[in-house]
């Protein structure tokens, strides 16, 4: 990028159970919105352009972005709301910021209502096929687990590891909504929702708020001392309906990693990069995950695991924040992990986190609502002031 965009400033809620937050999603964007803002000395006057991430059917209410837009300082500015992930969110504000349109935007999202998991999951699906049958999103996740050990040396006792270690690190995060640090005895041990799954390898719905604001460089530097450069930002969708194999090995995950890495000037991954905070709303997901980012060949994802390279103490950290098995919040989980990875950058406490962290990744898409059929991926590379 010829210009540099900013995290400079960003709020975050305590997440907790569906319902327990005891606010409307109004209500918590305004409050989130209007602390980020006051952090780095900013009124709702200086703010352009207001970007959200939200989603009618998980909000419980039409047009629900009406009230959240104003509710993050959007009246009499620009303002755009995109469903399902925060990554794109994030790229339409530095489409702003980049043409010249605005020097200072918010990004804002919310979760404080309940909804119908099985039907809003099951809308989401695509019409022709998988919806009719009834598929919600713990049914696909389930045949997405299965297809991926099929071609893998992956294990249920591997699932299981994948969640004790988000668990683990979730019970150090004061954030994040699940704090139980379940052991892989324990998880082996939950209800099977649907074979290779069981109930503690599979995220709950979280209600929280969080927002965070991006800047123009020069703006930035005026604001603070310890800007958050986004270094790379990369989409990809993968064909409509897709096979399963596409499905099960993330290809568009793959393409944004590689667009956004390009970007960054990251060569290899698994040496360039300190930690990475990725969407994994079913512990199958993050092995997955790890063959799709190239930081291992495929197949192989499991093999990172054992060896204990992906825990907070192992070479390139995978979720200290506990990731989206501890907290997620159906619109707001990628907005949560962007915070929490600037978090980590600043050296902010989150648990027994690695010192002297400099670039880190974030990745966000919409297959947390179990959109199977042609889900899209975004990555993101961000990197601390040295």
């Amino acid at each position: 990028m010829d210009q540099n965009v900013a995290i400079v400033s960003y709020d975050l809620l305590d997440y907790k159970g569906p319902n327990e937050l005891g606010m409307w999603n109004d209500e918590a964007t305004f409050v989130v919105a209007k602390e980020a803002l006051e952090k780095v000395g900013l009124k709702k006057k200086d703010v352009d352009a207001v970007v959200i991430a939200t989603m009618d059917g998980q909000d419980g209410i039409t047009i629900s972005n009406g009230m959240l837009a104003p509710a993050a300082g959007a009246y009499e500015r620009d303002s755009i709301r995109i469903e399902t992930s925060t990554l794109h969110c994030v790229m339409s504000g530095m489409a702003s910021i980049l043409s010249g349109a605005a020097e200072v935007v918010v990004v804002a999202s919310s979760d404080t209502i309940e909804f119908d998991f099985d039907y809003v999951t099951n809308a989401n699906q695509d019409p022709v096929f998988r919806g009719p049958v009834g598929l919600n999103a713990w049914q696909s996740y389930s045949l997405l687990a299965m297809d991926y050990m099929r071609k893998s040396k992956a294990t249920e006792a591997d699932f299981a590891k994948v969640a004790a270690k988000n668990y683990l690190c979730g019970s150090r995060n004061r954030f994040a909504h699940i704090k139980n640090a379940y052991s892989e005895e324990e998880i082996l041990k939950s209800p099977m929702v649907g074979w290779p799954l069981r109930r503690l390898e599979l995220s709950s719905m979280s209600s929280g708020a969080g927002a965070f604001i991006l800047a123009s460089e020069k703006k930035a530097r005026e604001l603070t001392d310890s800007p958050i450069w986004i270094k790379g930002i990369a989409a990809a969708t993968n064909n409509y309906l897709g096979s399963w194999e596409e499905l099960s090995s993330l290809r568009a995950l793959d393409i944004a990693a590689k667009k956004a890495y390009r970007m960054a000037g990251i060569k290899d991954p698994r040496k360039d990069l300190d930690f990475m905070e990725i969407l994994n709303p079913f512990s199958a997901f993050e092995l997955m995950a790890y063959e799709a980012l190239g930081i291992c060949s495929k197949g192989q994802g499991c093999d990172l695991l054992r060896e204990g390279l992906t825990y907070p103490d192992g070479d390139l950290p995978v979720n200290i924040s506990g990731g989206s098995l501890c907290t997620n919040g159906p619109n707001s989980s990628g907005l949560f992990r962007v915070i929490q990875a600037a978090m980590l950058l600043r050296n902010e406490e989150l648990g027994e986190q690695p010192g002297n962290l400099r670039r880190g990744l974030v990745h966000d898409g919409d297959v947390g609502i179990g959109a199977i059929g042609g889900d899209s991926h975004a990555v993101m590379i961000l990197e601390r002031e040295v």
